[in-house]
């Protein structure tokens, strides 16, 4: 999925189409920016597309450090207005690939454990959850313990109907990573979370959409349409009033109400200083639609 109905200017998604639903031979080594496909639209959007079809896009560590630099760089840069995150084939990620892992696990020494997890899983989910700009997931299949943490990160998730989420820790024996206990209790509430973790049933994507963890669910054949609707709404709007609204919400359930309200007035006295700020006032006033630019 790599933005259809927009016109790619930059990147190297242009054969996300192709790839969607291929699969290759198994083992087959490609370069990490042949499994994470990257383009950005002429709008702004920046679409990021897991390219592992033959592995349900389990991810590498390669692919993992090739998300963290795209969700920064997607900050950084003021031409990109929004962000899409798809994958191609019949997962949107499959959590981590644990190839080889029992044999590394004999080699750890004391924290080292805790060390990959905060260097690895953590920074991921972080990195979606700090992006300055708003971050879709458009959830093409299934999604499974890391990889349905990083679709909970983001900022709105779309997901097929045919689209399944799966707490997979406790089939393995292990805890969850990723942030699973800091997202899904504040996304369903505790008892919820622990039905998802305990138990590590698939779950429907209609079934995540009446828990709140998904916002809609669409057909199969829809996703990325509705994905690029919502994307160039996002790129359309105040990129700043954005960024700072999604670090309030964020930040909301951390803090007390003393600190929320004196983070929101920090958050309007910046957002004043900014041009879209400007513009949405004289927009009311001249009774014009506004005209932003995200800045």
């Amino acid at each position: 999925m790599s933005g259809a109905g927009t016109e790619p200017v930059r990147g190297d998604a242009a054969g996300a189409r192709q790839a969607k639903g291929e699969e290759g031979a198994e083992g087959e080594e490609r370069s990490k920016d042949d499994t994470v496909l990257h383009s950005t639209t002429a709008s702004g959007v920046s679409w990021i597309t897991l390219n592992r079809p033959e592995a349900m896009n389990a991810l590498t560590p390669e692919q993992r450090e090739r998300i963290i630099a795209l969700l920064a760089d997607a900050s950084a840069d003021p031409a990109v207005r929004a962000v899409v995150l798809t994958g191609t084939g019949r997962g949107f990620c499959a959590g981590a690939d644990l190839r080889g892992a029992p044999d590394r696990v004999r080699e750890r020494l004391p924290g080292d454990v805790a060390r990959i997890v905060r260097l690895g899983a953590q920074r991921l989910v972080a990195a979606a959850l700090d992006c300055e700009k708003p971050v879709i997931a458009a959830v093409n299949g299934t999604a499974a313990g890391i990889g349905a943490h990083l679709a909970f990160a983001c900022d709105l998730v779309l997901a097929a109907d045919t689209a399944r989420f799966i707490e997979v820790f406790v089939r393995r024996g292990l805890v969850p990573d990723g942030g699973g206990a800091y997202l899904l209790p504040r996304l369903v509430g505790p008892q919820r979370a622990k039905e998802l973790m305990f138990f590590g049933d698939a779950l429907s994507a209609a079934d995540a959409e009446r828990i709140g963890l998904v916002n809609r669910t669409v057909e199969a054949g829809e996703l990325e349409a509705v994905a690029t609707a919502w994307a160039e709404r996002l790129a359309a709007g105040p990129t700043r009033a954005l960024a700072l609204t999604k670090q309030l919400v964020n930040d909301a359930l951390t803090g007390d109400r003393a600190a929320a309200f004196a983070a929101e007035a920090a958050a309007q006295e910046i957002n004043m200083t900014t041009r879209d700020a400007t513009e949405g006032v004289a927009s009311f006033t001249e009774r014009r639609t506004p005209r932003f630019q995200g800045r």
